[in-house]
C-alpha cells in the first residue's frame, strides 16, 4: 500500500519473505495467487467447470455467423460494419426529434450488432475457458471457427472500427458511448491470445492475421474522434477506453500503446475517484447503481489485465491514498445487500443487480477478503437479460484469474 509520499514498491524478495510469514502465523486459506500478489488461493476454472462446460456445450451446437448476415437497421453501410444506436435517446413526442434520457434505455435502439458481440463473446470465452480445462480440441476448434467468422472470413468479418457505433437515431455517425459497447473485446482478445499461443490450435498465419484485427482495431481506438473522445472523458468511457486498448494491444504486441495504457491507469482513471473510493461521474447519473458497479467492474478487470509480479497495480495508491482497495470497499456493502446503497434507486434494473460481478472475484483474490469472494459465489452467474448481459465486461473469469500469453 502506498504512502503519502507515493506508492511503495514491493520486491521479489521482501513479497516472498512476507508470504512465507504468513504461511507460517497460520493464515489459512491465503497462498500466493496465480496472476499477482498475495491473497486467496482460489481455483476458478475448478469452481466454474460445470457452468463453464454447460456454456461451451451449447456454443459447439451453434454454427458462428459473424456480423455479416446481421442486418444492420441502416441498409446503405457497407456489409461488416458495426452499427448501433445509443439506447439512451428517445423521440419526442411527434417523434421527428430526439432527446436523451440518461438511465432509460428505448427499447426501440437498435443494439442487434452489440447483442451479437456479446454473444459472441460469450461463446468464444467459454470455449477457450473449457479448453483449458480438459485439453478437449473440438472446444478450441470451435473457438477458432468463431474468430474465423467474426475477424478472418471476408464475407462474414467485422471492420475493425466503430465509425457508426453510439448513433443517435437520426444519424449514422458513431459517437464515443459507441466505444462503451464493445468492451467485451477486451475478454475477445484475451481468449485469441490462448488460442495462439505455443500450445495453442491457431496456424501461424492465423495468429498473425488476427494480431492483425486486433492491433487495427487498438488503432482505431488510439486514432479516431471518437476513440480520442472516448479516451479523454472524465468518466466510465475513458475506462472502457483503457481495457479494450490495454488488452488489444498486448495480443497485437504495441507495446507503446500498453504503456500507455498503463500509465492512464495510474495517473488518470484512478483520479476519476474520491477520497472514499467513489467514482462522481457515474454517482450523477440517474442510473447511479448499475453505473458503479460496471465502472468498478472494469477497473478491477484493468487492474487486473495491466498488474504482474513485479507491479501489483492492487496496491497501487495515488499520493493522497487513492487506490482500488478503497474502491471496492465503497461499493462492497451495497453489493452483499442492495439494503445499503446509500443513494437513489435506479430507475431500472435496480432489484436485478447485482450480478456474479468481477470486481468482488478479482479484488478478493486479490486483498485476501473471503467475504468478497463468498458474496461472488452467492449472487446469480448469468443472466437472460440481454441489457443485463450488456453491463458484464468479461464473462469467464477463469481467463483473467492467470497471466496471459505474451
Amino acid at each position: 500500500m502506498g504512502s503519502a509520499a507515493g506508492p511503495r514498491i514491493v520486491s521479489r524478495r521482501s513479497f516472498c519473505g512476507a508470504s512465507a510469514a504468513m504461511c507460517l502465523a497460520g493464515c489459512a486459506g491465503l497462498a500466493q495467487t496465480t496472476a499477482v500478489g498475495a491473497g486467496i488461493h482460489f481455483d476458478v476454472a475448478e469452481y466454474d467447470r460445470a457452468r463453464i462446460l454447460t456454456a461451451a456445450d451449447a456454443a459447439l451446437g451453434r454454427v458462428p455467423e459473424g456480423l455479416g448476415p446481421v442486418p444492420p437497421a441502416a441498409k446503405s453501410l457497407p456489409p461488416g460494419t458495426y452499427y448501433s444506436q445509443d439506447p439512451e435517446w428517445w423521440p419526442t413526442e411527434d417523434a421527428r426529434t430526439f432527446h436523451p434520457r440518461p438511465g432509460h434505455a428505448n427499447p426501440q435502439a437498435f443494439t442487434a450488432h452489440r447483442d451479437a458481440l456479446v454473444a459472441m463473446n460469450a461463446a468464444l470465452a467459454a470455449c477457450v475457458a473449457a479448453w483449458r480445462l480438459t485439453r478437449r480440441a473440438d472446444y478450441a476448434r470451435h473457438a477458432m471457427r468463431i474468430l474465423h467468422a467474426w475477424f478472418l472470413d471476408g464475407t462474414s468479418r467485422m471492420q475493425p472500427q466503430l465509425n457508426h457505433a453510439g448513433c443517435r437515431p437520426d444519424s449514422l455517425d458513431g459517437t464515443l458511448r459507441g466505444v462503451e459497447e464493445t468492451v467485451m473485446l477486451a475478454e475477445t482478445a484475451r481468449a485469441t491470445a490462448f488460442l495462439c499461443s505455443y500450445d495453442g490450435t491457431a496456424t501461424d498465419e492465423e495468429a498473425k492475421d488476427l494480431r492483425t484485427w486486433f492491433g487495427a482495431f487498438a488503432t482505431w481506438l488510439d486514432e479516431s474522434k471518437p476513440g480520442f473522445l472516448a479516451r479523454e472523458s472524465k468518466d466510465r468511457l475513458a475506462i472502457c477506453w483503457t481495457l479494450q486498448a490495454a488488452e488489444c494491444a498486448r495480443f497485437a504486441r504495441n507495446e507503446s500503446l500498453h504503456l500507455e495504457c498503463l500509465h492512464r491507469f495510474r495517473e488518470k482513471l484512478l483520479r476519476q475517484m474520491n477520497f472514499d473510493g467513489q467514482f462522481p461521474a457515474e454517482l450523477n447519473r440517474p442510473d447511479a447503481y448499475a453505473a458503479s458497479i460496471f465502472t468498478l467492474d472494469c477497473m478491477a478487470v484493468l487492474c487486473q489485465a495491466l498488474s504482474s509480479p513485479t507491479d501489483r497495480l492492487w496496491d497501487y495508491t495515488l499520493p493522497d491514498g487513492r487506490g482500488m482497495r478503497s474502491a471496492v470497499a465503497f461499493l462492497y456493502p451495497a453489493l452483499a445487500s442492495r439494503a445499503l446503497w446509500k443513494f437513489p434507486a435506479d430507475p431500472e434494473l435496480f432489484q436485478q443487480l447485482p450480478q456474479r460481478q468481477p470486481c468482488l472475484l478479482l479484488a478478493g483474490r486479490a486483498y485476501g477478503r473471503p467475504e468478497y469472494v463468498d458474496t461472488w459465489k452467492a449472487l446469480p452467474a448469468d443472466s437472460a437479460s440481454p441489457v443485463l448481459l450488456r453491463r458484464m465486461p468479461i464473462r469467464e473469469p477463469a481467463l483473467w484469474t492467470v497471466r496471459a500469453p505474451a
